[in-house]
């Protein structure tokens, strides 16, 4: 399974007070983190595949991997999206 990137320590009550909109994107953070896991619990062969993404061809059944891999693309872009923000609301 391809590995998460590291998870940000949970914001404190005054990154809170300051930025209140971080508490439900560290709940987004998290649904994502269980939607990556629960992909590739159902599909174990994602991780040959994210090693060598040429084996992926949808016109031959694979369609269901290539589906979850878009999502998975989709989960890590958001997650960096959700980090930026963070970073850019917290910065001093």
């Amino acid at each position: 399974m391809r590995s998460s990137p590291a998870r940000q320590p949970l914001p404190t009550a005054t990154e809170l007070a300051h930025a209140p909109e971080l508490a439900i994107l560290i709940a987004l953070d998290t649904l994502l983190e269980m939607t990556t896991v629960t992909i590739h619990l159902a599909l174990p062969e994602l991780d040959l595949l994210q090693r060598r993404p040429k084996l992926l061809h949808p016109e031959c059944g694979d369609r269901d991997l290539v589906v979850a891999q878009d999502i998975l693309d989709l989960v890590d872009a958001l997650r960096h999206t959700v980090q930026i923000y963070r970073d850019l609301a917290l910065r001093p």
